[in-house]
C-alpha cells in the first residue's frame, strides 16, 4: 500500500510540473524575415516574464502547414495574408491581426552600378541569375512573382527560388545570384548588398505581416496583447518595419 501511494506520489508531481513548464512556455512560430525584429520582441518579453520562449523560423507556407499538421504553436506570426488566411479557414487561429509592413526591394551587389531607371530592362538584360523565394511557400516569392507579372517578365532561366527571404539575400553576398528580391529590411541589415531599387506599391499586393493567437494558453494572450504596446512598436520602427 505504501508503494502504491509512493507511486501516486510521483506521477501527480510530475504531472504537475509538465502542466506548470507547458503554462511558462510560449512556442512562437515566425516568417524568417522577421527573424531580428521577433528575437528581439520575444527576448523583451521573456525578461519581463521570467518565460521559456522557443521559436521556429522558416518560411510562411513550411510553417503553417506544420500548424495544420499538428505542431504546437501558440502564436504564429505569417509574412502574408495568403497563410494567415490558411489558417484561419481550418479553424486553427483564435484572433489575428496586422503586426507590420514593410517594402519590397531589389539588391544587387556593393559592386554593381545600376541605377533604379528602367528596372524591367535591367532583370531582363542581365546575365547574373536572379534569387527569389519560392512563390509556392515563400510570400517574398509571391510578391516578386506579382512584381514580374506586372512588367511582363518572363525570366524562368534566369531566376533562383530559395526556401526563405534570407536565402534569396545570401545568394547575392556569396556571389550566387546578382540580384535578389527581398524586403526591405532584410536588405538594410546585410553590410554586403545595396538596394538597387524599391518597387512602387502598385507592382506587388502589399506586404504585410500577420499574427495570429494559436492556443488556449494564457501566456499565449499576454504575448499576444504585448504585441500591441508601444515597446513593440517602437521595436518594430527601429527595425525599419511600417507601424499603422
Amino acid at each position: 500500500m505504501k508503494q502504491i501511494i509512493l507511486w501516486l506520489m510521483v506521477v501527480s508531481l510530475f504531472s504537475c510540473t509538465g502542466k506548470h513548464s507547458k503554462q511558462n512556455t510560449l512556442v512562437v512560430f515566425a516568417a524568417a524575415g522577421l527573424t531580428d525584429v521577433i528575437t528581439e520582441i520575444t527576448d523583451s518579453f521573456r525578461l519581463q516574464r521570467k518565460v521559456d520562449i522557443k521559436l521556429n523560423l522558416a518560411a510562411s507556407g513550411t510553417l503553417a502547414r506544420q500548424i495544420e499538421q499538428g505542431a504546437s504553436a501558440d502564436v504564429f506570426f505569417s509574412a502574408n495574408r495568403k497563410w494567415m488566411k490558411y489558417l484561419v479557414d481550418r479553424n486553427l487561429a483564435k484572433d489575428t491581426a496586422v503586426l507590420a509592413g514593410n517594402d519590397l526591394v531589389l539588391v544587387g551587389s556593393l559592386t554593381d552600378s545600376s541605377g533604379e531607371n528602367e528596372i524591367a530592362g535591367l532583370l531582363t538584360n542581365t546575365w547574373q541569375k536572379i534569387a527569389i523565394g519560392d512563390p509556392g511557400y515563400v510570400p517574398v516569392g509571391e510578391y516578386a512573382q506579382q512584381v514580374l507579372d506586372y512588367y511582363h517578365l518572363k525570366l524562368d532561366g534566369k531566376l533562383l527560388q530559395t526556401t526563405n527571404v534570407r536565402s534569396a539575400l545570401m545568394m547575392v553576398e556569396i556571389g550566387e545570384a546578382g540580384y535578389a528580391i527581398v524586403y526591405k529590411t532584410d536588405a538594410l541589415q546585410s553590410q554586403k548588398v545595396r538596394i538597387v531599387h524599391t518597387f512602387p506599391p502598385e507592382t506587388h499586393q502589399a506586404v504585410e505581416y500577420f499574427q495570429l493567437l494559436l492556443s488556449e494558453n494564457p501566456l499565449a494572450r499576454d504575448f499576444y496583447t504585448y504585441l500591441r504596446s508601444a515597446e513593440v512598436k517602437a521595436i518594430l520602427v527601429k527595425h525599419q518595419f511600417k507601424v499603422y
